[in-house]
């Protein structure tokens, strides 16, 4: 194990996520968006030791355009689990030298508003191991 920033994980999550074509990606909450949009929502973090290892789970919360109830299909793919619009592949597939993600659940699908417009919004939870 190595001790990783939650700034260190956050960049690899954004460079796993560019391999999906058409998605913008945040790396924090956004205070306005472009969908489709996946941004990092926080960690859980729970301490091992005193020596500063810890596991880490990275909230991830993937949107789409709620203008037509066909969004929900493309946010469908996005959470598939292949596929060149697949979020969880890109995750599930991701090369690091110092950090492996592995998606662990994917859910919630909602309705969400960031600045007073609506989308279409869905969970990841991805593990991240050090």
């Amino acid at each position: 194990m190595s001790e990783i920033t939650n700034g260190e994980i956050r960049d690899v999550i954004a460079l796993a996520l560019s391999r999906v074509p058409g998605v913008n990606i945040y790396r924090f909450p956004p205070e306005d968006i472009a969908a489709p949009a996946v941004f990092v929502a926080g960690f859980t973090i729970r301490p091992l030791s005193f020596d500063g290892y810890r596991e880490t789970s990275a909230d991830l919360t993937v949107m789409v355009s709620h203008r037509h109830v066909d969004q929900l299909a493309f946010l469908d793919a996005m959470l598939d689990s292949e596929g060149s619009s697949s979020i969880v592949a890109a995750i599930d597939n991701a090369a690091s030298p110092d950090v492996n993600l592995r998606v662990n659940t994917i859910g919630n699908y909602r309705e969400v508003t960031i600045a007073d417009v609506p989308y279409y919004a869905a969970d990841i939870t991805v593990e991240v191991l050090t």
